[in-house]
């Protein structure tokens, strides 16, 4: 895949394209992503993507900027993971905002060759979200391109929206967001040193930096998958102030099972399966150290589970 910062000056052969921030590439969005791969199979066509970095929130509601479900980079991976050959980020600012549906849809025909464009039923661009599908299927018909419309995706009878993943993962319901996602939610960062109190009750974990901007669930414990440069390995992950030593900063951190080594300054990924249970304050390290050797296991029996 191809990633263009800006529309490129080169243009693009015939294409197949599909427009949106893609915040969580939830089932729904991968529904649009997979008919969009899927007719420009069909048709001969480039399947293309154009996304934006910020959410348009932010810029026209800064007030109320969503977290991030995926990161820009998170979001591109998978987008990659589909099928896409062409990933256009451009960075959404208020000249964007304010562009009037026919000048922005202007400047795509300038950078491909379109000839299909995918898009959910109540999908909409431009300034005041003027160019809704019925404005895009007229202009197609004199542009020379087709709009092909996703009917929503339906899960246990509602529609998958990016609100409804965030508003579970901020509850801590990370087994029904992942049901949304498809996939088990994850966050990825930078390995930092820490305080080692783990390492002193015989629990050694790692400190990971969370980028700006990205949702981290609620707090509590978790069960999940880490991602390490030497593999996976099973997780028992923390997410919390640590009231049990009154620190007043967030931390997302985990003990890796069966796991020996030192990920400093390292990348590592950790994917959520399931919430064990919400933050406790302990007495003291002793009871801490108990609890967390019960986390572990509860982490390895729930992950050993078959299916």
């Amino acid at each position: 895949m191809r990633i263009h910062f800006g529309l490129p000056g080169e243009r693009f052969g015939p294409s197949a394209l599909a427009v949106g921030s893609f915040d969580g590439l939830h089932l729904g969005h991968r529904a649009i992503l997979s008919r969009l791969t899927a007719t420009a199979a069909e048709k001969g066509l480039e399947p293309a993507l154009i996304t934006f970095d910020p959410h348009p929130r932010c810029v026209v509601d800064p007030a109320n900027c969503p977290p991030m479900i995926t990161t820009l980079e998170e979001r591109l991976d998978l987008a990659r993971d589909l099928g896409i050959r062409h990933a256009i980020v451009l960075e959404f600012n208020r000249a964007l905002a304010s562009l009037a549906a026919e000048d922005f849809m202007g400047q795509v025909l300038a950078a491909m060759d379109l000839r299909r464009l995918v898009a959910g039923y109540d999908f909409a661009l431009g300034r005041k979200r003027a160019g809704n599908v019925e404005w895009l299927r007229k202009h197609g018909e004199s542009a020379g391109y087709s709009v092909e419309v996703v009917p929503p995706f339906l899960l246990d009878g509602q529609e998958v929206h990016s609100s409804e993943v965030r508003r579970r993962l901020i509850l801590g319901e990370v087994e029904s967001a992942n049901r949304l996602l498809g996939r088990e939610f994850s966050i990825g960062g930078i390995v930092l040193p820490g305080d080692r109190i783990g390492r002193q009750i015989g629990w050694p974990t790692v400190n990971l930096s969370v980028p700006a901007g990205k949702l981290v669930p609620a707090r509590g414990i978790y069960a999940g998958w880490a991602v390490t440069p030497e593999g996976e390995h099973m997780a028992a992950i923390s997410i919390g102030y640590r009231p049990t030593f009154t620190a007043a900063e967030l931390r997302v951190e985990a003990y890796l099972l069966d796991f020996a080594g030192d990920l400093y300054q390292q990348r590592l990924g950790l994917r959520f399966v399931s919430r064990l249970h919400e933050e406790i304050k302990f007495a003291g390290m002793e009871a801490l150290a108990e609890q967390i050797a019960r986390d572990v296991e509860t982490t390895r029996l729930l992950l050993s589970r078959p299916g």
